[in-house]
């Protein structure tokens, strides 16, 4: 019967729309039928927390992954692993949002959030703090920019991604053993 009503409401509002404002009315009418009026600032507080809640994830299975395969390599992160190189280039990308927050702002936390989930709790309540604190430290002083993909090709297939990785990390050559450095700090935080 819902379904019907608002099938309703939205014929009448396109048949009614005689002006930008009867049409902007009759819209508003609508969304308040069918329960999604939102305000611009919820929109945007929501797209701010999403954004901050999906990069964390991204870079939370990004951390899982290399530190799975540091644990494998016997402590030590190889370089010359592409899965690490493409893990790194994920890692990141999405924590360079981090750089400039506030620790106690709503995207640092919003990330924080993701970050224990993307990482399915190897990064968890009792370590997120140090976590973060290495985050936002590898973010306000490593450039990784030569890490850092932004793929404006969403086709792109998943061995032209790892290629495009391991050429940005090979132009990065002069801060490498620094990001690999920072990221095992983090790494060496897992027991």
């Amino acid at each position: 019967m819902k379904k019907i009503l608002t099938l309703m409401v939205a014929l009448v509002a396109f048949m009614a729309a005689e002006s930008t404002a009867d049409a902007q009315l009759l819209k508003n009418l609508l969304k308040k039928a069918t329960g999604t009026e939102t305000t611009t600032e919820q929109t945007v507080t929501t797209t701010v927390e999403q954004t901050a809640t999906l990069n964390g994830r991204a870079a939370g299975a990004a951390l899982k992954s290399l530190y799975t395969q540091y644990k494998a390599d016997g402590k030590k992160l190889d370089m010359g692993n592409l899965n690490n190189i493409a893990n790194l280039a994920t890692f990141a990308s999405n924590v360079q949002g981090l750089k400039g927050q506030p620790n106690k702002g709503e995207y640092y936390m919003d990330f924080a959030k993701g970050l224990i989930s993307g990482s399915e709790n190897l990064v968890n309540e009792t370590n997120s703090n140090t976590v973060m604190s290495g985050l936002t430290n590898l973010v306000e002083n490593v450039d990784l920019s030569g890490l850092t993909q932004k793929t404006e090709d969403t086709t792109s297939t998943l061995t032209e991604k790892l290629t495009n990785a391991t050429d940005k990390a090979n132009s990065a050559a002069s801060n490498v053993s620094e990001i690999a450095s920072a990221v095992t700090n983090i790494l060496n935080l897992f027991k």
